[in-house]
C-alpha cells in the first residue's frame, strides 16, 4: 500500500510555544492543499496545535483505487498512516492522549480505521527506535489497548469493515454527516455510528440539516465542540490534554 506521497504542517497559531496537540487530517477527494483550510478552521479553535495534512497518494486524491475493495485497502492505508503518525508523535513528543485524527469520506473511513485498537495492536510489536522508546511506554502505560489516538472526527464515513464481536474501540468516535450527502449516503454513517455503540465505544453522531458532500462551517463547528467535549471529559479524568 503507498504511503503518503506528502504533507502539509502548519505551525501552532501561538507563536513562541510548544505544540501541546498533534491534529492529523486525512482529506478525501481533495488534495491536501485544498483541505487545508478545514485544517485552519479546526486550528483557530486549537491555536496550540500542529496540524498535519495527509496527501492521498493516488490520482484524483484517492486513498485507494476505485476498483479497489475498501474492505481490504482502509485497514492497509490505515496501517500506512498510522506509522506516519507515530513518527510525528515521536518528532513532537506527543502521545495518543494528544492525537486527534480527523478524516472526510475515505479519510474517514481510514480514520475509523485507526480508531479500532486492533489496528494500533498490530503496531505495538513494532520495535522503536531508542529516541522512541520513552515515548512509546509511556503511551502504553496510559492506554493498554495500544491506542495511537484518543479522539476520531469522521466526516462523511463508513466502516470498512464490521466490527470483531470482542473488538474495542478505545477513542471517542464523532461521526458527522450532511443530510444531503448523495456520495456516501448518511445511512452508512448511521450504521457506523451502531455498529460503534453496541461495541461499546464512545461515540456520537450529528447530522448536518442542508449539507452535501462536504465539510462546511456548520460541519467545523460541530466537530471542533465535539473535540472540545472530549478533551474536557479527559481533564475530568485526569489526562493531560488542554485546548490552549
Amino acid at each position: 500500500m503507498k504511503q503518503p506521497s506528502g504533507w502539509i504542517e502548519l505551525p501552532p497559531m501561538t507563536p513562541g510555544i510548544k505544540p501541546n496537540r498533534l491534529m492529523v487530517f486525512l482529506p478525501g477527494e481533495s488534495s491536501a492543499e485544498l483541505f487545508t483550510p478545514v485544517a485552519l478552521a479546526w486550528q483557530l479553535k486549537f491555536p496550540s496545535a500542529v496540524c498535519i495534512i495527509f496527501q492521498p497518494p493516488h490520482k484524483a486524491s484517492l486513498w485507494w483505487e476505485k476498483h479497489s475493495s475498501r474492505r481490504d485497502a482502509a485497514p492497509a492505508c490505515a496501517k500506512v498512516v498510522a506509522r506516519q503518525i507515530r513518527g510525528q508523535q515521536h518528532e513532537l513528543g506527543l502521545i495518543a492522549s494528544q492525537t486527534t485524527v480527523i478524516g472526510f469520506a475515505q479519510g474517514a473511513t481510514i480514520a475509523l480505521e485507526l480508531a479500532r485498537s486492533a489496528t494500533a495492536a498490530a503496531l505495538s510489536d513494532e520495535r522503536p527506535s531508542a529516541r522512541q522508546a520513552g515515548h512509546t511506554k509511556q503511551a502504553v502505560h496510559k492506554h493498554p489497548a495500544a491506542q495511537l489516538c484518543s479522539i476520531v472526527v469522521a466526516y462523511a464515513a463508513q466502516l470498512a469493515r464490521p466490527l470483531l464481536a470482542d473488538e474495542r474501540v478505545p477513542c471517542s468516535v464523532h461521526l458527522i454527516h450532511g443530510d444531503l450527502d448523495h456520495r456516501v449516503p448518511a445511512i452508512y454513517g448511521h450504521q457506523a455510528y451502531k455498529s460503534l455503540k453496541a461495541a461499546g465505544a464512545d461515540v456520537t453522531w450529528d447530522l448536518i440539516a442542508d449539507t452535501a458532500h462536504t465539510i462546511g462551517q456548520d460541519g467545523v463547528i460541530v466537530g471542533t465542540m465535539r473535540a472540545m467535549q472530549s478533551i474536557f471529559r479527559g481533564r475530568r479524568k485526569g489526562q493531560v490534554p488542554t485546548l490552549h
